[in-house]
């Protein structure tokens, strides 16, 4: 593999080890101050907006003046972002930081597949990589990601064994962010830009590749960002307890990036999307009737496995039907539609999580159903 592609691997490795204790600590804490689930939903629906704005105008103008230099500016955010939020109580401050940081509570973060580092990060490893491996290297970058956020939520539980405070892990995002920033800066500017900050070349597909992330966004906004807060109400565990399942997530998640590219295809891809996102959404719908905390996180981790585990192959297809100088901003587009879509949802599962248990895993996986169907109705000629 080369260097640069290790390179950037490697930072990622460091964001997603970040993100795997902060998208489980995000709510928790938000309700340790607090804040009513109202409040919270409004928290992370507002950063979820800023993050979806920062995917979009960053991702276009890293594509037209270089997509090292925009990583390296993110890494910063992140780091000022993760250090100052146990300093306020504000609302709009926290709702800002979380955003300019990327923890949403959302399950993007943890391998790079959303946001500005999602688009970003993909592009460039797109452009060390030769198109017939894009999906068997994206793979390897998300499964190395993944392992780190498995290691990042399996942190929790140490911490609170030696009962240190666990929102102090905050701390630790924000190093690693300036070590992450560091080893970008080593990482080659290959030169390749777009010659319009605007996508002209492959707008058609862009918009198409968007289209599906609607219904996926809204869907997965109702119960994602407070997944953890929804098993902490739901089963009464604590936020090691909740770690523990979402490290064993994320270590199946893992296996399934690895095995998929690995058997399936580039002319399969499409295909591997439609079922795989259909597995997931079906997973949800059962999560909700499911009355025993063991079955409900068998079904949550079989979930994470095929809706997460097929990205790498998402990925590739994506990347593979535009043009390589707008990769990052097809990413960026497509990670501003599903999160900014998303961002409708928090407040409204906030709501509604105070009356009814069920019903958050309940609309997302009706309407997350939405999302395969249009993949299938929008591409259905490439199958």
């Amino acid at each position: 593999m080369n260097g640069y592609l290790k390179k950037i691997i490697a930072s990622r490795a460091l964001l997603s080890y970040s993100y795997g204790f902060l998208n489980v600590l995000l709510s928790l804490y938000l309700k340790s101050l607090g804040f009513s689930f109202l409040s919270i939903g409004i928290i992370l629906g507002t950063a979820i907006i800023i993050n979806a704005i920062l995917a979009l105008f960053l991702s276009m103008i890293a594509d037209h003046y270089g997509r090292r230099n925009f990583l390296i500016i993110l890494f910063v955010f992140f780091s000022i972002s993760a250090f100052l939020f146990l300093y306020t109580k504000n609302l709009f401050i926290l709702a800002l930081l979380s955003g300019l940081g990327g923890f949403t509570g959302t399950g993007g973060g943890p391998i790079g597949s959303g946001g500005p580092f999602g688009a970003i990060q993909s592009a460039m490893i797109t452009e060390y990589t030769k198109r017939e491996n894009f999906s068997k290297i994206l793979g390897i970058a998300s499964a190395i990601g993944m392992i780190s956020s498995v290691l990042g939520s399996f942190t929790i539980t140490a911490v609170e064994i030696f009962g240190i405070n666990v929102y102090l892990l905050f701390y630790i995002a924000s190093i690693l962010g300036i070590l992450a920033a560091g080893i970008t800066v080593f990482i080659k500017d290959t030169g390749l830009r777009s010659k319009h900050i605007l996508p002209k070349i492959s707008w058609r597909n862009i918009i198409k590749l968007s289209l599906p992330t609607i219904p996926s966004g809204i869907g997965a906004g109702l119960i994602n960002p407070i997944f953890s807060l929804w098993f902490s109400l739901r089963f009464h565990l604590t936020p090691g307890q909740i770690g523990i399942i979402f490290g064993i997530a994320n270590i199946f998640t893992t296996i399934m990036m690895l095995l998929i590219p690995m058997i399936i295809k580039k002319e399969s891809e499409l295909k591997t999307i439609v079922w795989s996102r259909v597995i997931g959404s079906i997973s949800l719908l059962l999560i909700a009737f499911s009355p025993f905390m063991l079955l409900t996180a068998l079904l949550y981790i079989l979930r994470n496995g095929f809706q997460m585990g097929a990205i790498p192959i998402r990925q590739s297809f994506s990347m593979g039907i535009v043009d390589e100088t707008e990769r990052a901003t097809s990413s960026g587009v497509t990670s501003f539609t599903r999160t900014g879509f998303s961002s409708l949802s928090p407040p409204i599962s906030g709501n509604i999580i105070a009356y009814s248990i069920e019903l958050p895993p309940l609309l997302s996986g009706l309407i997350t159903l939405l999302d395969p169907i249009l993949y299938y109705l929008l591409f259905k000629n490439k199958i």
